[in-house]
């Protein structure tokens, strides 16, 4: 069980104390000089002059050479930074946000404002790919013995399976390789974190039959006490492995098989904290707000609604409940801290998946070769949720007439591409064509109650169950022609794209929902997808491109909106789909700057979007229903920077940053008869970013390696809601800084052992990663609480 915040606090400013000490001392110059010197060490090669290999443009090429945006990290970069989920990845990546709107386990990505909301029923606007199948989790998940990750900014959809307006996240396994080895990690830290991994890989036949095994097995308690019933909030439990096999029966052809499966267990953080109430009365820039949460919460109108005594009488029936009422709750909630909530209903998470990635690679000849990517999945979870923080039972996952109690997911996915890849014309133009099918079928059940104010009032019973059934075809083609000959112009090239879709989707009630019987929909979809661009390699060090491009992603339906064939707008549940277009140019330099080497990437962007689709909880008779709206129109522009220099030959310094305006610029759209008007733009930072400084302490054969990695992240508020200026106002997160340190010391006494001390959140700033905004329908907003403090211990070996 977590202790109380002073308790906490108490026993990690002892290891706090010594890691920031630590850093202190060992960062001097002074220090890592007298080391280099004093014991003739030799440097180990610095980050900044190794260049990463990225796919981004579906083959392998050095990132200082790809004309897009891209931020990528190689597994030995994800372990310096002690990089170890999904849901890390926000802090090494000015731009991308790792969104919370139920907690921990209900992760969502959002670039360049871009993003699909909990409770959506649109299609992910930031595709996540593993080994280039898509995936269709969006539970949080480990990261083990990756061989990279890639981030890429802006609308994706040309190259890749799943078209997406946002950008699109490439997982890498780590390969089979030709040498016997392995490895083995060990971590423990503060609220009780266990974690192993290892790997081993096997050349079964040399050359020819390849093995590659991991697996990562990790238990934390929870860091959140939820005083109604005793539970912990945040408990991890997770247990993943992973079995590759890579044939190659000639030299021109490779087949790569891998396995994954996951189970997790633990529990949910959930919107714990409540953020905000809205009294009766309240109005916000002239709009009233629903103060639904206050009426039926609040001892003086429970007494004027149902008569004198009726405020005892529930409290007798609901013995947990707050006395004072919801408003009073708001000071008491500020009182009590963020570790602590009165949450009322359970929050335990279960899921499972496997995953299956096959990729053949033939080399016809020289200049052709066919390649073929197949993926099968299947993802299951039940997550129990809360849907406010504070004891009163406004809204839960579970469903008092029948039973149900938790928010249930059955995804299945098999996908099927089909490339060709080559060179003609005496190799001035690189080129790409292809085919693409998925068929993704999901089934979805949220069981829900509102208002449970019994013996007074009934509560609302209502359970959404159903069936999404999608099957994209694709056909594709890119080249990029070497414009050298033509212009005379040295390093010149032009590239285009282009990528037409077909959709369809049906949709259905399954047995348990409240509208089983309705008849099945089905609508279908088709557009093009595009990218133009010309690239200029002006010197062996600087790249200067300028691209345009243009994407979609389908419309569908709300499962939990009345099965009548229109929009929310005629009180039905369909939504169309999400245009966008953006122009992008960027400089890209890896050179030396008074001698010393040194990287810089510019990227400034504009980009329009039409239909954007945004999740809205608008209120219906009796309660709330999250559906997809499409607002008409938004824009979106900035600057995104990422630089780094090797200072000295032991130290490197590093900063990257976005700069983001998001707007909407046709924002009005009526919802079931209450018109909304959107703005603020949420889920993104007008800036964000993180500045580092790694040094190499000393490295010698005879005692080994110490670096020392300290680095901060920053971003400005932040809105959680898309009404905010209107219907949900009080949805506006503070910015904060976090402060992360990693010490490490490799090949210990010359040896293959490794230890390293790191610590995340150092000064435990509060902060908070999300929320779900119920004000418009409910009348209150709760926000997620992100990870307190945490430090440990790693120890690890490779043979």
């Amino acid at each position: 069980m977590r202790g109380s915040t002073t308790d906490r606090q108490r026993r990690d400013v002892g290891l706090t104390a010594s890691i920031l000490l630590a850093s202190t001392i060992l960062s001097t110059p002074g220090f890592a000089w007298a080391q280099a010197q004093g014991q003739g060490a030799q440097q180990a090669a610095p980050t900044v002059t190794q260049e990463l290999i990225v796919t981004a443009r579906r083959r392998s090429e050095n990132i200082s050479r790809v004309p897009t945006a891209i931020t990528a990290f190689s597994g030995e970069e994800l372990a310096e930074r002690a990089i170890r989920t999904d849901s890390d990845l926000q802090l090494i990546t000015p731009g991308f946000t790792v969104r919370q709107t139920q907690g921990n386990n209900n992760l969502t990505y959002s670039i360049r404002g871009q993003t699909a909301d909990t409770f959506s029923g649109s299609p992910s606007a930031v595709v996540a790919y593993l080994n280039e199948v898509p995936l269709t989790v969006s539970a949080a998940s480990s990261l083990f013995d990756m061989e990279s990750i890639q981030v890429l900014k802006g609308p994706q959809g040309t190259l890749f399976g799943r078209n997406a307006t946002g950008g699109a996240v490439l997982y890498s396994s780590a390969k089979p390789t030709n040498d016997l080895e392995a490895s083995f990690r060990m971590r423990v830290g503060n609220l009780e974190l266990r974690e192993v991994e290892g790997a081993i890989n096997v050349p079964i036949v040399e050359d020819k039959v390849l093995f590659r095994g991991a697996f990562n097995v990790i238990e934390r308690a929870g860091y959140i006490h939820d005083l109604f019933n005793g539970d912990e909030k945040g408990i991890i439990d997770r247990q993943s492995g992973r079995v590759s096999l890579t044939l190659q029966p000639t030299e021109r052809l490779t087949n790569t098989s891998m396995f994954q499966y996951s189970h997790a267990g633990g529990t949910n953080t959930g919107a714990s904290y409540v953020y905000n109430v809205y009294p009766c009365g309240a109005t916000n820039n002239g709009a009233t707000l629903n103060c639904a949460a206050a009426a039926l919460f609040t001892p003086q109108t429970v007494n004027a609604t149902f008569g004198p005594g009726s405020w005892d009488r529930y409290l007798a029936a609901h013995p947990g409940a707050y006395a004072p009422g919801i408003l009073d709750y708001l000071e008491e909630q500020k009182r009590l801290g963020p570790y602590k909530t009165n949450y009322v209903g359970g929050s335990k998470h279960q899921g499972n998946d496997w995953f299956l990635s096959n990729v053949t690679n033939f080399e016809a000849n020289d200049n052709l070769t066919v390649r073929n990517i197949f993926g099968l999945s299947r993802s299951w979870y039940r997550s129990e949720q809360g849907g406010v923080g504070a004891p009163f039972g406004v809204f839960l996952s579970r469903n008092l007439a029948t039973g149900e109690n938790g928010n249930r997911q059955l995804a299945n996915s098999v996908s099927e591409e089909l490339q060709l890849q080559g060179q003609s014309f005496d190799n001035h133009l690189t080129w790409i064509i292809g085919g693409y099918f998925q068929d993704l079928t999901v089934d979805t059940s949220w069981p829900q109650v509102y208002f449970d104010v019994s013996p007074l009032l009934a509560p609302t019973n209502v359970t959404s169950a159903y069936r999404t059934q999608n099957r994209t075809q694709a056909l594709y083609a890119q080249g990029t022609y070497d414009l050298g000959d033509l212009t005379s112009v040295e390093g010149l090239r032009f590239t285009a794209g282009l990528r037409y879709t077909w959709e369809r989707v049906k949709f259905r009630h399954i047995a348990g929902s409240s509208y089983f019987g309705a008849p099945e929909q089905s609508r279908k979809f088709s557009d093009p997808s595009w990218e133009v661009g010309l690239e200029y390699q002006a010197t062996p060090e600087v790249l200067t491109y300028i691209k345009t491009r243009g994407s979609f992603r389908s419309g569908g339906f709300n499962g939990a909106a009345p099965p009548v064939n229109t929009d929310a707008a005629g009180g039905g549940n369909r939504f169309d789909s999400e245009h966008t277009q953006d122009i992008e140019g960027g400089v890209k330099f890896r050179g030396e700057v008074a001698g010393r080497p040194a990287t810089l990437n510019v990227a400034a962007f504009y980009q329009w979007i039409q239909d954007i689709q945004r999740v809205e909880f608008p209120a219906v008779p009796g309660g709330s229903i999250a559906v997809t709206v499409n607002v008409p129109k938004a824009k979106v522009y900035g600057l995104e920077i990422d630089s780094s220099i090797l200072a000295t030959s032991w130290l490197e310094l590093g900063a990257s940053g976005s700069f983001v305006k998001a707007k909407f610029t046709d924002p009005d759209v009526e919802l079931f008869g209450t018109a909304f008007s959107y703005g603020p733009f949420p889920d993104t930072p007008e800036a964000s970013g993180v500045v580092y400084a790694q040094a190499t302490l000393h490295d010698s054969e005879d005692l080994g390696q110490f670096t020392l990695r300290g680095e901060a992240y920053a971003q400005t508020h932040v809105y959680f809601s898309s009404s905010a200026a209107s219907l949900t106002p009080g949805t506006k997160l503070p910015g904060y800084t976090l402060l992360n340190a990693r010490l490490g010391w490799d090949n210990i006494g010359g040896t293959n052992l490794s230890a390293a001390l790191w610590g995340k959140n150092l000064t435990d700033k509060t902060y908070f990663t999300g929320g779900i905004p119920l004000g418009a329908s409910l009348g209150t907003n709760n926000a997620a609480v992100g990870e307190p403090r945490t430090y440990g211990l790693e120890l690890s070996a490779k043979f």
